[in-house]
């Protein structure tokens, strides 16, 4: 992969991230603090939010200019109104991350951004198993 080839997916990565971030602090807004599905939701959105900071810091490292934009799955996202729907809508953002992040992965060559995106795709097969399990 060349280094602009994988600046172009880290930035994607980024604004994919950054709209799941602000999509799952809305959703927030609408729970009950310390209900199951709250708890559940708020941990993901740290994930999220912790990706962005970790894309945003090798994309620095690699001389990259970081993508300010968030992706369009924020907007679809908020039109959704029944939670059964909403984390099926959730569920599919964090299998395309994991999908995006699987398919790069034997291009890249060792190292620190390997690692990162490695234990990024890790974390949305575990938000995946978590959304699934949430009664509604």
């Amino acid at each position: 992969m060349t280094p602009e080839d994988l600046h172009a997916l880290m930035n994607r990565l980024l604004e994919a991230e950054r709209a799941g971030a602000k999509l799952l602090a809305a959703y927030l807004r609408e729970l009950q603090p310390g209900s199951e599905l709250h708890a559940r939701l708020d941990a993901v959105q740290r994930d999220e939010a912790r990706n962005c900071a970790v894309l945003i810091h090798h994309l620095l490292e690699c001389g990259a200019v970081p993508s300010a934009a968030t992706g369009d799955f924020y907007e679809r996202g908020l039109a959704i109104r029944e939670w059964s729907e909403r984390l099926a809508f959730l569920n599919r953002g964090q299998g395309w991350v994991a999908r995006k992040i699987a398919a790069a992965l034997p291009e890249l060559e060792p190292g620190p951004v390997r690692q990162a995106l490695e234990a990024m795709h890790a974390s949305h097969l575990v938000n995946i198993r978590a959304c699934e399990a949430v009664p509604t």
